[in-house]
């Protein structure tokens, strides 16, 4: 960048002096224009010009302008500065210093037509030396990306050759890479001053991501104390990766600057790029790993645990099995849900914790449910980690509306392919009898079911169908075929310890009713409800059929449940966005 105290050194004639307005001598000068006595005078003026001012020139114009007229007419153009042949007044040296621009008194015999040659012949050799400076730095992180160099070594370079602090962020504005400099900010509050103000650039981001990979925009963003930022989008093929800086003192940012951002970038994206399309081939094997692991391997464990340890995870390790799913609430409209999780991965990139686990974890998405497997070190850490990813992932993958909330049911956490399965399967389970007990939204471990554990143990049992068809099968026909409310009522019943009223305000119905209820019960089934055995058979019954019969039949306790999401096992399936 060329100042005006430059074009002063170097171009302007002895005997030239600083008027008034020395507050802006750093100002960038982007051309010289000599003005013409011809009108309109001020026509073709732009930002960031100095403006030469013949002698005589003003009388020429008008006989009324004064020097400290003209000075704040052109202060409203934002020129760089102006400069005067003869002696400057009083009145236009006001002027000057209260618009900070400044004037400078020439030579009453400076010939104005060099001068205005000379200045931009300087201003266009210093705009090619930038240029070239440019490109000689692009060139050298154009061959640290294509000898293979990871980001850490772009973004270190580029900080040594700018002498900038420069920050590397991803398209979620992570920071991948600081390089601070002795005249920047300290590496360690960059994140938090680019995390503070990262929100107003999304506009210009979005219409930035068109642009060519090879020459990407840049604009300049204030930071916060004192601080301001020099960015570029880093485009890929299929739009935005992340965004380069440079971090600078607020108002010393030059062209050099914006140069060396746009090359930075460029070369940053060759290697996101790259990095990006090796992080796509790993993922697709670890879903090809993770489906082995709770689907059933399809090779040798001894192989899978292998490839799994090459991936970086310890199956060996205590792992925890997480289920999610996308709930509406509050009789919000069903809304497509297509698409909705493709920003998890982002979404588990960012959350807090990820800074506990002893490796990564392993995930993927089945329809509407996200399933994880997610390493601990310490079992007794489960419900935090369980509550923490619901937290983050309720922040990442909601619609701002409030209509939906993430429900998720995690299980036990175990070593090993089987114990994985297991934590898997327990999971499953939680996460559906905690949505049918307690709605939508809901976070269930597998150790919060208390009975329905047990139940879960026998589910394979034939006895365990039988009981329950023998106890409660005559009562949901019923409710089948009259469309009344007896499994419900029964179960109400129970929950309030067998009062009526207390029953009758669960359901929002008479007292009279519920007993009449009971009554059809006793005609029905032929069970004494006064007895405390058949008390119990009932109880275990209604239980059993919560827990695993409620979402396929009709009028029973689960009758409030989602009708598409049934407690069936899910079969192996595609899985979305592979």
């Amino acid at each position: 960048m060329i100042t005006v105290g430059d074009v002063i050194r170097l171009a302007l004639p002895e005997g030239t002096r600083v008027a008034a307005g020395r507050a802006g001598l750093d100002r960038e000068v982007t051309w010289a224009t000599r003005l013409r006595a011809t009108p309109p005078a001020f026509g073709n003026l732009a930002e960031g010009e100095l403006v030469l001012l013949p002698a005589g020139l003003l009388a020429a114009l008008d006989e009324r302008l004064t020097l400290g007229a003209v000075v704040r007419q052109l202060a409203g153009f934002k020129v760089a500065g102006i400069a005067h042949a003869g002696p400057v007044p009083a009145e236009a040296r006001t002027a000057a210093n209260k618009a900070r621009v400044p004037l400078l008194e020439l030579p009453p015999d400076a010939d104005l037509a060099r001068l205005e040659q000379e200045a931009s012949l300087l201003i266009t050799q210093r705009r090619r030396a930038v240029q070239r400076r440019g490109q000689e730095v692009g060139r050298r992180l154009m061959e640290l990306a294509i000898a293979g160099e990871p980001l850490s070594a772009l973004v270190r370079s580029l900080g040594e050759l700018a002498g900038r602090t420069v920050a590397l962020e991803d398209r979620i504005g992570a920071v991948l890479a600081v390089e601070g400099v002795a005249a920047g900010p300290p590496g360690e509050i960059v994140a938090d001053l680019l995390a503070a103000a990262g929100a107003g650039l999304g506009a210009w981001l979005r219409v930035a991501a068109a642009s060519s990979s090879a020459e990407p925009p840049t604009t300049v963003a204030v930071l916060g104390d004192g601080w301001a930022r020099v960015v570029a989008p880093v485009i890929g093929r299929e739009g935005l990766l992340g965004t380069l800086s440079l971090v600078v003192p607020r108002g010393t940012e030059t062209p050099e600057d914006a140069q060396l951002t746009s090359r930075g970038a460029a070369a940053c994206a060759v290697v996101l790029a790259r990095d990006q399309a090796a992080a796509s081939a790993r993922r697709e094997v670890e879903l090809n790993v993770l489906d082995e692991i709770l689907d059933g391997a399809l090779r040798a464990e001894a192989s899978l645990l292998r490839q799994a340890r090459q991936l970086g995870h310890d199956l060996g390790q205590r792992h925890v099995a997480l289920v999610a799913r996308l709930d509406q609430t509050g009789g919000a409209p069903a809304r497509s849900r297509d698409g909705r999780w493709a920003t998890i991965g982002e979404t588990l990139a960012r959350t807090g914790a990820l800074r506990d686990a002893p490796s990564l974890p392993l995930w993927r998405v089945r329809h509407n449910s996200a399933e994880l497997v997610w390493p601990v070190a310490v079992a007794a850490d489960a419900p935090r980690l369980a509550r923490a990813i619901r937290d983050d992932l309720a922040v990442g993958l909601g619609d701002g509306s409030g209509g939906e909330a993430v429900a998720l049911g995690y299980g036990r956490p175990r070593a090993g392919l089987a114990g994985i399965r297991q934590s898997h399967h327990e999971a499953k389970q939680a996460l559906a009898l905690g949505r049918r007990l307690h709605g939508p939204g809901h976070l269930t471990g597998f150790d919060d079911l208390g009975i329905h554990r047990l139940i879960f143990a026998a589910e394979g049992l034939p006895e365990l169908r039988a009981f329950h068809d023998e106890t409660l099968a005559p009562l949901i026909a019923y409710d089948r075929q009259h469309g009344a409310e007896l499994v419900r009522t029964l179960d109400a019943f129970f929950a309030a310890n067998a009062g009526p009223k207390e029953a009758a305000a669960r359901l929002g119905v008479h007292r009279n009713t519920v007993l009449y209820r009971l009554d059809r019960v006793r005609e029905i089934t032929g069970l004494d409800l006064d007895d405390a055995d058949v008390r119990l058979r009932l109880a275990l019954a209604l239980r059993v059929h919560l827990a695993l019969f409620a979402g396929a039949e009709e009028g029973g306790v689960g009758a409030n449940v989602d009708p598409a999401t049934p407690l069936t096992r899910p079969t192996r399936g595609a899985i979305a966005g592979r």
